[in-house]
């Protein structure tokens, strides 16, 4: 039995979407949210979750932190919430 599982042909497909969200580009996504009918006051909404957002990268290294400068985001979705998951469909 062991000999016909190990002998037969598996394949599979595995997708990493994790960084994928990091890839939305925020003027594009409301375009889009625009274009199939989400306009008005949840488009803004949406708009004011997105834009406006700063990010630094912090680092330990030989027991000393560095920190990068804050830089606006322009691309990605936050992690960690329901709507970025959902404004990623």
């Amino acid at each position: 039995m062991i000999n016909k599982i190990l002998s037969a042909l598996v394949g599979g497909v595995f997708c990493d979407l994790q960084k994928a969200s990091d890839c939305v580009n925020h003027d594009i996504l409301l375009s889009k949210m625009e274009f199939y009918g989400i306009s008005g006051k949840a488009n803004n909404l949406t708009k004011s979750y997105l834009c406006d957002r700063f990010k630094r990268v912090l680092t330990d290294y030989d027991y000393r932190k560095y920190s990068s400068e804050w830089e606006p985001v322009t691309h990605g979705l936050p992690r960690s919430s329901i709507l970025g998951i959902l404004l990623f469909l």
